[in-house]
């Protein structure tokens, strides 16, 4: 199943102060990191060596939440590092306190502090907040902005010039189908005027947002990772593909959030490049038919 643009979700009204809430928040985690300076800084393993945590992650995480729950006591907050706090209001912030922890660990400055911000699974808001850059993207129900300037509309170009973002094949793309995750990404390379990884799922959004990218792509993803990015993309006029990943959805299950889906492509204007959903499009088949294969072998 897929799902398209926010522009069809039911309009939320007053906004304006949950994403001020979240400013807030992230801007209390810059003040935090500015403290604590450039890298590099020790790092702990959770799954693998290829995801890292450092005790700043855990502070910011912890400052961000300090200011949210003033603000908003019952809250939900969906957070990398501490979970999910469960909260009676329909109000639910999508919280990760430093998005690029490896780029962060090494003192690379390409990392950001992403607050998503939604009411009943709808998004309303989102800030972006990359101290060391010193930019703060963020978008309300009135369009997206880096600091003052508002961002959009962007151009469009043919994919022989654009630019891509995206970390594509990531280790669970090899680990799935080597051989069709090379292959593809053999593909884009000569298909795309250029592809980067920045790193950063919250920057990669954002730098489609301001028009410095054409495109950005990933297969495996965290809500708490896109949740700002998506909004601040379709404030300033970019469009947003999801893919669920999930044979649940094939038979017409309930839509599920765009910020809840693990697989995307956005674009930085309403253009779609046909070539990077059709990519999607095999991973999302792929992994629904494995997952439907592995459910049958489990149930013999």
């Amino acid at each position: 199943m897929i799902t398209n643009s926010f522009a069809t979700a039911r309009n939320v009204t007053e906004p304006a102060g949950l994403i001020a809430f979240a400013r807030e928040a992230a801007a209390a985690a810059a003040s935090y990191l500015a403290e604590v300076g450039g890298g590099p800084v020790e790092r702990e393993y959770k799954a693998n060596a290829h995801d890292i945590v450092t005790a700043h992650d855990r502070a910011c995480e912890d400052r961000i939440r300090e200011v949210l729950l003033a603000n908003c006591p019952d809250a939900r907050i969906v957070g990398e590092e501490g979970g999910t706090r469960e909260g009676t209001s329909a109000v639910t912030f999508y919280v990760d306190p430093i998005d690029g922890t490896s780029n962060f660990a090494t003192g690379n400055p390409l990392y950001a502090i992403s607050i998503g911000v939604a009411v009943e699974d709808v998004l309303v808001g989102g800030v972006v907040n990359a101290p060391v850059l010193g930019m703060e993207f963020w978008a309300d129900d009135t369009a997206a902005y880096l600091g003052t300037k508002r961002l959009g509309p962007n151009p469009e170009r043919a994919l022989a010039d654009a630019l891509v973002l995206t970390g594509f094949p990531g280790l669970r793309d090899l680990d799935e189908d080597r051989a069709f995750a090379e292959r593809e990404r053999l593909t884009l390379l000569e298909s795309a005027g250029a592809v980067r990884n920045l790193g950063s799922a919250a920057l990669e959004l954002c730098f489609v947002a301001a028009g410095w990218a054409d495109a950005t792509t990933l297969t495996s993803i965290n809500p708490w990772d896109i949740a700002a990015g998506f909004y601040i993309v379709e404030k300033a006029g970019g469009s947003i593909r999801t893919w669920t990943c999930s044979p649940s959805d094939v038979d017409g299950a309930e839509a599920i959030p765009p910020q809840e889906c693990p697989a995307y492509v956005a674009c930085t204007s309403e253009k779609r490049y046909e070539e990077l959903d059709s990519l999607l499009e095999r991973v999302h088949a792929s992994r629904c038919e494995r997952s439907l294969r592995n459910e049958g072998a489990h149930h013999e």
